[in-house]
């Protein structure tokens, strides 16, 4: 099945309606960029596809000057014996398709499934089959200029797994097995909820039953134990121990309740009891510390005061002395100042004369002894020089004040103790007024017996604390021979709960046995599934792989790295598509392609492996191969041999090929020329692009068989 023509309008760059002639075996389309030649070879994908995979979410296939704002497609292909129109339309919302064959009409969704029934027979009643088309024709049929690597480059191992199973049939398979695999997960989940919200309630409730009941069986009662009689005697010895208005019930209990509700009316007055027993003992306490603190203290005080009056006569007594010295001392001192003022006056003075002792005395004019005379002056000066003052009684001064300082220290200490014990004295008075209001609180006075009183009251109250508390431990046995009655009951209710719940949970296990079986069961299938999908796709690439060998080995783009290999494997679940290159003079070992070759090295790379994939997956059903401008991927020794595999394509493939370069274009007419009968090419000129569309023109070529020229000597 090859193209035969298709009509464009409001399509990206073609705006009016123009219909093309392809019914060519070969067809080049030639231009500047920009000028329409990959709008027409997207018009035959949009219709064969609905979408255009490089644009993502980004633009719209409109064309800005479409006249209604809709873009329409109408792409005839087929055979000899069958004509199929494939009429695509979109308005920026809503998509439709119709489609024709023969005589038959289909459109919308039917459409879609019946188009890839015919491409790709092996799509039949699959839910992905739209999706599938679009991946077979995007990697094996149209080689987008932008898109060349993107199989080698970008494409998972496992996307390319699931392409080659498409083009092969196995993608059923792997259809099967990912919807197996969600339902066996699904499957496992189930399983897991059953067994976490069905089946552990019931075994956590049947392991507190067996607990509940090994209780039960670890109990038992008395023989001939009468419950009401029993009763009786228990509430006859409440009354006596506290008193008929201590309690409510004017009976004896005769329910669970009743019973209950005199124990907490017992457990309070035990309590309330308690509680006065424990004023009463803190209340004796009390009474003999204030007893003994009161003598102690009022003795300490009248000793305290004692010393104090004591003290301040010493220090009284100190204070008079101290003045009596002071005064003895500045007499004293007032001597000494006036001895050592005349001391200085004669020094002064017999210096003075010292310097006149030449002669008679200048005074008295009388004759002297002029050496005893210097003597005598120079005793006057040496006097006056070493004068000193006898002890001035510092010393007794100083006694007097360290002894005052002591008595004033030990006056502050006794005072500080009388401030503390008076303190005290204060504090047992409001003490002592405490415990008398208490004492009032229990009735009592203060009187000269009252630690006699209260401890008879201590006495009483201890035995009545023992009588309550042994008429409780008896209600407490009473009711729990009450409770093993009802025990008694509730075991042979118990022993049917428990025969009902492990059935129950023998029922769930049994369930979940099953569950578990089909869950390992359709793991072996997706197993089988898995091995299945491999080898099949693995035998497919193993007769793929001497064609890439092949094309790769025509195009030559690198002069050491010469071999390919594509491998299929399965990791983890996933089935994988490996393609690589090796030296052949360095083993066989395979590397990725993508580290070691350049940027036009790997472009013919991935060129060989779509024109293998083209020509070596025979179950597509469109026998066409597109190139968007090869030229623009490799380089020119790369194309030429690229040109040379698409001259032996010829005789397989429907081929259209887009180019900007005038000298391609030579090459390709003069290499893909018509060789046989009834073989055709097509060129097609885009000259200009204008807002109603490319401005192109077409030249056909049929087959000229070669004549025999005579050329003159």
């Amino acid at each position: 099945m090859r193209l035969r023509s298709v009509t464009i309008e409001g399509f990206r760059g073609f705006s009016r309606k123009v219909t093309i002639d392809l019914d060519a075996d070969v067809i080049i389309l030639q231009g500047p960029n920009g000028v329409g030649k990959t709008s027409l070879l997207d018009a035959v994908l949009w219709a064969l596809t609905g979408k255009i995979e490089r644009f993502g979410d980004r633009g719209s296939p409109i064309s800005l000057y479409a006249r209604e704002g809709i873009a329409r497609v109408s792409l005839d292909i087929g055979t000899d014996n069958q004509k199929v129109t494939i009429a695509r339309s979109s308005d920026g919302e809503r998509d439709s398709l119709r489609l024709n064959v023969g005589d038959q009409m289909v459109e919308g969704a039917p459409a879609e499934a019946r188009l890839s029934e015919i491409l790709l027979p092996q799509l039949r009643e699959r839910t992905q089959s739209a999706r599938a088309m679009a991946s077979v024709l995007t990697r094996g049929v149209y080689l987008q200029q932008d898109l060349v690597r993107q199989f080698i480059d970008t494409d998972k191992p496992s996307d390319r797994f699931q392409l080659i199973s498409e083009v092969i049939g196995a993608g059923v398979v792997l259809e099967l097995q990912g919807t197996l695999e969600k339902s066996r997960l699904q499957w496992a989940k189930s399983t897991t909820a059953i067994r976490k919200e069905r089946l552990e309630p019931l075994e956590i409730q049947a392991a507190r039953l067996d607990d509940q009941l090994a209780r039960l069986e670890t109990t038992s009662l008395s023989e001939g134990f009468d419950a009401r009689a029993t009763a009786k005697d228990f509430y006859d010895d409440i009354v006596r121990a506290v008193g008929r208005s201590r309690i409510s019930l004017d009976v004896p209990p005769v329910t669970s309740g009743e019973l209950d509700r005199l124990l907490k009316e017992i457990a309070s007055e035990r309590s309330s009891l308690e509680r006065e027993y424990a004023t009463v003992r803190s209340l004796l306490e009390e009474n003999l510390r204030l007893r003994n603190s009161e003598r102690e203290e009022v003795t300490l005080i009248a000793s305290l005061e004692n010393q104090e009056n004591e003290k301040l006569d010493s220090l009284r007594q100190c204070e008079e002395q101290l003045n009596v010295i002071i005064e003895e001392q500045n007499r004293l001192q007032q001597r000494r100042l006036a001895e050592k003022d005349r001391l200085a006056r004669l020094a002064t003075m017999a210096q003075m004369a010292i310097t006149e002792l030449a002669g008679p005395c200048p005074v008295c004019q009388q004759s002297h002894d002029q050496e005893s005379t210097l003597l005598h002056l120079q005793d006057l000066i040496k006097n006056a020089a070493a004068y000193r003052s006898d002890d001035d009684g510092a010393g007794d001064l100083n006694e007097v004040n360290v002894r005052r300082n002591m008595l004033t220290a030990e006056l502050e200490e006794l005072r500080s103790k009388l401030r503390s014990v008076r303190a005290r004295q204060q504090d047992a008075e409001t003490r002592q007024s405490l415990f008398e209001t208490r004492l009032m609180d229990l009735g009592m006075a203060n009187d000269e017996r009252v630690a006699e009183t209260l401890s008879i009251r201590a006495t009483v109250l201890e035995q009545q604390i023992q009588t309550v508390a042994l008429a409780q431990a008896r209600g407490e046995d009473l009711t729990l021979q009450i409770v093993r009655v009802g025990e008694e009951r509730r075991r042979s209710e118990l022993d049917k709960e428990k025969i009902e719940l492990h059935a129950r949970i023998k029922s769930l296990n049994e369930e979940i046995a099953r569950l578990e079986k089909t869950h390992a069961l359709a793991g072996s299938i997706i197993d089988a599934l898995r091995r299945a999908s491999l080898e099949v796709t693995r035998q497919q690439i193993e007769g793929l792989q001497p064609l890439f060998q092949r094309i790769y080995s025509r195009i030559d783009p690198h002069p050491t790295f010469r071999l390919t290999q594509i491998t299929a494997a399965m990791e983890r679940g996933k089935g994988l598509l490996n393609a690589g290159v090796s030296d052949p003079d360095q083993g066989a070992t395979i590397h990725d392609a993508l580290p070691l070759l350049s940027s036009s090295q790997l472009n013919a790379f991935a060129v060989s492996l779509f024109l293998a994939l083209n020509l070596g997956l025979p179950s597509l059903k469109l026998d066409l191969t597109m190139l968007d401008d090869p030229l623009q991927s490799l380089d020119a020794i790369n194309l030429l041999g690229l040109v040379d595999v698409l001259r032996r394509f010829r005789q397989h493939r429907q081929i259209i090929v887009s180019t900007h370069e005038p000298k391609l274009l030579g090459l390709l007419q003069r290499k893909m020329r018509p060789v046989r009968e009834g073989e055709r090419m097509l060129t097609m000129f885009f000259d200009s692009w204008t807002t109603d569309g490319p401005v192109y023109r077409s030249v056909s070529a049929g087959y000229e068989p070669d004549t025999l020229r005579v050329l003159a000597a």
